[in-house]
C-alpha cells in the first residue's frame, strides 16, 4: 500500500471517528494518557519518530488562491508549521493566538504557515471569519502524508512543527498551542 493509500485511510478512520482526532495540549513526548497501554504505546512510538533536530521536509501544497506554494521559500525564517482543520476545537481555539503573534513578530524573520487538512470551502470561510493573514494552504491526503513525515503517526489535529531559520525542526507538539508554548519557542529560536 503506498503512502497516499495509508494517509487516505488515515483521513477516512479521522472522518468515520466523527471527527475526534483533535488533542488535548501536549507534545509528542508526553506519554501521560489517562491510564491507557494502548494509547501510551502509540505516544512512545509517537514520541520515537519524532524528527527534532533533523532537517525540515519541502513540500508543495495550494494556497487559498489555488496558486502552488512550496515551503522551502520560508527558509530564513522562524516557522511555526501547525496542521489544523475548520471542524477540530483546539484548532480554533489557537488560531486567534496565532494571529496576534504573526502580528507582533511578522517583522522579525517570523512566519506561521498553517496547512488546513480539510475542504476549500470550508478553509475560505474560516480564514474570513477570523481575519487570518498568516499563509493558508491546503491539503487532505497530500497534508495527512505531510504531518507523518513530520512526526505525526496518528494523525491527531492539531500538530504543529517548530522550524528553526536554518531549517532545523526545533520542536513538535501535538495538541492546542498555547501562549506559553508560542512564547517559550520565540524565547529560544527567535
Amino acid at each position: 500500500m503506498t503512502r497516499t493509500h495509508l494517509a487516505a485511510g488515515s483521513l477516512a478512520a479521522l472522518l468515520a471517528l466523527g471527527l475526534t482526532a483533535c488533542g488535548d495540549n501536549g507534545t509528542a513526548e508526553d506519554t501521560a494518557t489517562g491510564g491507557d497501554p494502548q494509547a501510551d504505546a502509540e505516544d512512545v512510538a509517537d514520541a520515537e519518530d519524532t524528527p527534532t533536530g533533523d532537517a525540515r521536509i519541502d513540500f508543495t501544497l495550494p494556497d487559498l488562491d489555488g496558486a502552488d506554494q512550496t515551503f522551502s521559500q520560508w527558509d530564513g525564517d522562524l516557522v511555526v508549521l501547525n496542521f489544523w482543520a475548520t471542524w477540530c476545537p483546539p484548532c480554533k481555539k489557537e488560531m486567534p493566538l496565532f494571529q496576534e503573534t504573526w502580528e507582533q513578530h511578522r517583522d522579525e524573520d517570523f512566519n506561521i504557515v498553517a496547512v488546513a487538512v480539510d475542504e476549500q470551502s470550508a478553509t475560505e470561510q474560516f480564514v474570513a471569519t477570523y481575519g487570518i493573514e498568516f499563509p493558508i494552504l491546503i491539503g487532505q491526503d497530500e497534508a495527512m502524508e505531510i504531518q507523518t513525515e513530520y512526526g505525526n503517526r496518528i494523525g491527531a489535529l492539531p500538530y504543529t512543527v517548530v522550524i528553526d531559520r536554518s531549517g532545523t525542526i526545533r520542536a513538535t507538539h501535538r495538541g492546542e498551542v498555547t501562549e506559553d508554548d508560542l512564547d517559550g519557542w520565540l524565547e529560544q529560536y527567535l
